[in-house]
C-alpha cells in the first residue's frame, strides 16, 4: 500500500511539470515535396516555334502548349502593349504623347527602350511597393477595437518604394527587413536610417492595444506570431502559423518547428528610433509654441462653455451617492479610512462627467458656439508640425528571453525551452545560428528551396495574372502544383546567379513573347482556364489603380513621390465609422493642402477598420492577412461608386473643363477624351454615339436649369460653353470611366 501511495504522488508531481515536446521525425517522402528541395537549373527546351520565342521563358511555354496540341496566340498590337506594360510597371496609364512616341517609333529596340524607360521611372517603385505592402499586411494604425495610429510608419512604405526604384538585390531587401537593425550596430542611426526603416517588416501586423487589461505575456505572445507569420508568409510563402498550436496538419512542419523559428524574435521589441537632427528638434519646439498660442485660446473658451454645465452635473451625480459614499468623497485623500478609500475609488466612475452628458444638456446657443469652437479647435490641431522624424522599427533586448514550446499556442502551458533553428524540413542548421541576421543569411542563400522561387512567383502573378504556383503564400504540400515547374525553377536559379535583381526579372517577363501575346480569341477544351498561357489573360486593375489611373485621365495627378501619408476628406457616413471612447471630433483630421489630395493611393493614410469606399467596394485587403493575390468581385456598388461617388463626379468635372478648354470641335474633343482614357481614338460608330448622348443631355440639362434646379457644371468652363454642355460633357467623361476598357488591362 506505501509503495501504491509513493507512485500515485509521483505521477501527480510529474503532471505538475512541463512535459518535454519531441518533435515527429521528418520522412523522406516528406523531404522530397518539390518545394523542399533546392531548384535545379533545367535545359531549356529546344526552339521548334521561332517567331513564338524571345526569350527562354517563351520555350518553356511554347513546349508545354505544342505537347498539348496548342499552339500560342499571335502578337498583340503596339497601341494595347504599351498600355498594357505601362500599367503593369508603373500602375498608370500611358499618356497620349506616351502613346505617339511609341507608335512612331519604328526601331527595332523600341519595345525595350520602353521598360527601361518605365523601370527607370520612380512610378515603378510606387507600383510594386503596393504589391509588396499586400504581402506584409501592411497598415498605418494598430488594428483592433481601438485602431491607434502609428505616425511613422509610412518610413517603411517610403523605404520599399526607395529600395524597389533603387532595384536594391532582393536578397539584400530580404535581409535589411529582418535584421536591419543587427546590420546597423555600432553606427550613427542617422547616418543609416534606411536600415532601421527596414525592419518596419516586423511591425506590420496587428497589435492588441486596448483601454482595459491585458495579459502581458499574452500580448507579447501575439506580437511574436505576428512576426513569425509576416516572414512565414512572404519570405518562405509557407503556412507557417497553422503550427503554433500544434503540428502542422498537412506540412512537415512541427510544433517545436515553430517556435524554435519564434526563438530568433524572443529578444526582439518594438522601437521607435530618434533620427531627428537638434536643430530640427528645436525648430519644432518653436513651431509647437506658435501653434500653442492659437489654440490655447479656444480651448479656454470651450472650457468656458462647458464649465457651468459641469458644475451642474457634478452636483447631480454627487447627490445620488449613498450618504457613507458621499462623506468618503468629501473627505480629504489622505485623511481616509481605508473603507473611505474603496467607496471614493468605486464613486470614482459614477462621478466622471463624459462629453456627452455635457452635450445633452447644453443650451442651443451654447451648442452652436462649442460647434464652431471644435471646427476651428480641429483646424489647427490639423496644422500641427510633424513629429521629429523617427524609424518605425525594431531592435534586440540585451536580455534573453526563454522561449518555451506553447500546447496550443497558450502561455499557460509551457513545455520545454527551445532554441533558435531554421525549419528542419528546408535543410539542418549550419553550427548554432542564434539571430535574425543568422535567419536572414540563411534564407537568402541561393540554393534555399524557398526564397527565390516564391518571389519569382509573386512577380509572374502579377504580370501574367495567376502564379506559375496558383497559391502564392501556400508552397506546402496543399498549395497548388507549378503548372510549370521547370519554368519556375530555370527563373529562381536565373534571378538568384544573376544578381538578384527584379528589374531585370521584370524586363525578361515583359519582353517575352508569352507576355506580348494577344487576349483576345476562343480558349481551347484542352487549357479552359488558360494554365499554359495560350494567350495573355486579362485582369482588372486594382482599386489604387483605377483612382490613380482617373486622376491621370483627369491631369490632377500629383506627382510627388514619399513623405507624410495623406488623409482625403471622408463622407459622414463614413466618417462615422471611425471608434473612439471620446468626443468623435478631431478623429480624421484632413490634410490642409488640396493638391495633396490628389497624390497616387499609394500615399493615402491606410487605417485598418475604415478603408475609402472605392478601396473597399473594389477589394482592398482588409491588411488582417498577408494577401499574395487580390480577389477580383463585381458587385452594384462598385458602379454606384463610379457614377455617384464624389471623387468620380468631381473628376470628370475636371477632365471636362480641360479638354474643353483644348478642342473647339466636337469630334476632337471626343478623340481626346477617348485618349486620355481608353488610350486610342473612338471608332466612327462612337463618335456618333458620343454627338447623340451629348445632344440629349445636354438638352435635357437645360431643361433644368430654366427649371431653376442645380445642374452642378464644372468650374473654369471655355468661353462659349454654356453650364448644360459642359456638364453634359462631364457626364460623359464620367460614362468613360465606367466602361470596362478604362478598369481592365487590355
Amino acid at each position: 500500500m506505501t509503495t501504491f501511495i509513493a507512485l500515485l504522488l509521483a505521477s501527480l508531481v510529474r503532471a505538475d511539470e512541463p512535459q518535454q515536446y519531441r518533435d515527429p521525425e521528418i520522412t523522406p517522402a516528406e523531404r522530397s515535396h518539390w518545394s523542399f528541395v533546392p531548384p535545379k537549373r533545367p535545359a531549356v527546351p529546344n526552339d521548334k516555334t521561332p517567331n513564338a520565342v524571345r526569350n527562354p521563358i517563351d520555350n518553356f511555354i511554347v513546349a508545354k502548349l505544342e505537347a498539348a496540341g496548342l499552339t500560342p496566340s499571335p502578337t498583340t498590337d503596339k497601341r494595347t502593349l504599351i498600355r498594357r506594360v505601362t500599367y503593369d510597371l508603373t500602375g498608370l496609364p500611358p499618356t497620349p504623347k506616351e502613346i505617339d512616341d511609341f507608335l512612331g517609333d519604328n526601331s527595332a529596340r523600341a519595345y525595350e527602350t520602353l521598360i527601361d524607360r518605365l523601370l527607370a521611372s520612380p512610378a515603378y517603385g510606387e507600383r510594386w511597393a503596393t504589391h509588396w505592402l499586400d504581402v506584409v499586411r501592411f497598415a498605418e494604425t494598430n488594428g483592433y477595437e481601438l485602431d491607434g495610429d502609428r505616425p511613422q510608419a509610412w518610413r517603411y512604405r517610403d523605404w520599399v518604394i526607395r529600395s524597389l526604384n533603387a532595384d536594391v538585390p532582393y536578397d539584400r531587401f530580404v535581409r535589411e527587413q529582418i535584421a536591419g537593425d543587427i546590420l546597423a550596430a555600432g553606427q550613427d542611426p542617422k547616418k543609416v536610417p534606411d536600415l532601421w526603416h527596414a525592419t518596419g517588416l516586423h511591425r506590420c501586423g496587428q497589435v492588441h492595444v486596448v483601454s482595459g487589461n491585458l495579459d502581458s505575456e499574452t500580448g507579447r505572445q501575439e506580437v511574436l506570431t505576428e512576426m513569425v507569420t509576416g516572414v512565414g508568409s512572404a519570405v518562405l510563402g509557407l503556412t507557417v502559423a497553422c503550427a503554433r498550436c500544434h503540428d502542422h496538419k498537412f506540412d512537415p512542419i512541427s510544433l517545436g518547428d515553430y517556435y524554435r523559428f519564434q526563438a530568433f524574435f524572443a529578444n526582439t521589441f518594438f522601437r521607435d528610433v530618434d533620427l531627428g537632427k537638434d536643430e530640427e528638434k528645436e525648430a519644432l519646439q518653436r513651431q509647437l509654441l506658435q501653434a500653442s498660442i492659437k489654440l490655447s485660446p479656444v480651448k479656454k473658451q470651450i472650457a468656458e462653455i462647458e464649465a457651468p454645465y459641469r458644475a451642474k452635473l457634478a452636483v447631480s451625480k454627487k447627490a445620488k451617492l449613498d450618504p457613507a459614499t458621499r462623506t468618503a468623497v468629501d473627505t480629504p485623500a489622505d485623511k481616509r479610512t481605508p473603507e473611505q478609500k474603496k467607496l471614493a475609488a468605486g464613486a470614482g466612475v459614477i462621478l466622471k462627467i463624459t462629453w456627452d452628458e455635457v452635450l445633452e444638456i447644453l443650451s442651443a446657443e451654447d451648442t452652436a458656439k462649442r460647434n464652431a469652437l471644435k471646427v476651428e479647435q480641429d483646424r489647427l490641431e490639423a496644422e500641427l508640425p510633424e513629429l521629429p522624424p523617427q524609424s518605425w522599427a525594431v531592435a534586440d533586448d540585451k536580455s534573453p528571453v526563454a522561449t518555451h514550446v506553447l500546447k496550443r499556442g497558450d502561455v499557460r502551458k509551457k513545455s520545454g525551452v527551445v532554441k533558435p533553428e531554421f525549419l528542419r524540413v528546408l535543410g539542418d542548421s549550419d553550427g548554432k545560428p542564434k539571430t535574425r541576421l543568422d535567419l536572414a543569411n540563411w534564407l537568402t542563400r541561393p540554393e534555399h528551396p524557398l526564397t527565390a522561387r516564391v518571389i519569382v512567383n509573386r512577380i509572374w502573378l502579377h504580370h501574367f495574372g495567376r502564379g506559375i504556383v496558383n497559391t502564392p503564400n501556400d508552397f506546402g504540400t496543399r498549395g497548388d502544383a507549378p503548372s510549370h515547374p521547370e519554368l519556375l525553377d530555370w527563373l529562381a536559379t536565373e534571378f538568384a546567379s544573376t544578381g538578384w535583381s527584379m528589374k531585370k526579372l521584370h524586363r525578361l517577363m515583359v519582353i517575352s513573347a508569352t507576355y506580348r501575346q494577344t487576349t483576345t480569341g476562343a480558349l481551347s477544351p484542352k487549357d479552359p482556364d488558360n494554365h499554359m498561357l495560350g494567350r495573355m489573360n486579362r485582369r482588372r486593375l486594382e482599386a489604387e489603380a483605377i483612382r490613380d489611373a482617373v486622376l491621370t485621365a483627369a491631369g490632377t495627378l500629383t506627382p510627388q513621390v514619399g513623405g507624410t501619408s495623406v488623409r482625403v476628406p471622408l463622407e459622414p457616413e463614413i466618417y462615422d465609422l471611425i471608434f473612439t471612447e471620446g468626443e468623435p471630433t478631431g478623429l480624421w483630421r484632413v490634410t490642409p493642402d488640396p493638391k495633396q489630395h490628389t497624390r497616387r493611393s499609394i500615399y493615402l493614410f491606410l487605417k485598418r477598420n475604415v478603408r475609402l469606399p472605392m478601396f473597399e467596394a473594389f477589394d482592398q485587403p482588409d491588411t488582417l492577412n498577408s494577401c499574395a493575390a487580390r480577389p477580383v468581385s463585381t458587385f452594384a456598388p462598385q458602379a454606384l461608386i463610379m457614377m455617384n461617388g464624389p471623387f468620380a463626379q468631381e473628376q470628370s468635372k475636371r477632365l471636362a473643363a480641360d479638354v474643353l478648354s483644348k478642342h473647339p470641335d466636337q469630334a476632337g474633343r471626343v478623340n481626346e477624351l477617348f485618349l486620355r482614357t481608353l488610350g486610342r481614338f473612338a471608332t466612327a460608330e462612337e463618335l456618333v454615339d458620343c454627338r447623340e448622348f451629348l445632344a440629349r443631355q445636354t438638352e435635357e440639362l437645360r431643361v433644368r436649369v430654366l427649371a431653376r434646379r442645380s445642374i452642378a457644371p464644372p468650374a473654369d468652363l471655355p468661353i462659349g460653353i454654356d453650364p448644360a454642355q459642359g456638364r453634359a460633357f462631364a457626364d460623359l467623361c464620367l460614362v468613360m470611366f465606367n466602361v470596362n476598357e478604362f478598369v481592365y488591362i487590355p
